[in-house]
């Protein structure tokens, strides 16, 4: 996948689930979501895009997780 920065790095299936629960998903929703995404994800798929599907995947399973989850910004990166 391809981050914001430009930067390249592998789809983790693992770390979208985790985020996914972190905005208060039950696991099962997390899991389905995460293992739709990974067979969407393909090289060069942008991070944008990928916060974009798993947006609509969760907010029919848990619209309450998927508005927690589209609100948040991560912190800056300090220098």
């Amino acid at each position: 996948m391809k981050k914001h920065s430009g930067a390249r790095q592998d789809f983790e299936k693992a770390k979208l689930k985790a985020s996914v629960k972190k905005a208060g998903a039950k696991e099962e929703h997390a899991t389905k979501v995460a293992e739709n995404l990974a067979s969407k994800v393909k090289e060069g798929t942008m991070t944008v895009e990928i916060r974009r599907w798993c947006i609509t995947e969760l907010r029919p399973l848990d619209p309450k997780a998927a508005k927690a989850y589209e609100t948040f910004e991560k912190p800056a990166k300090k220098k």
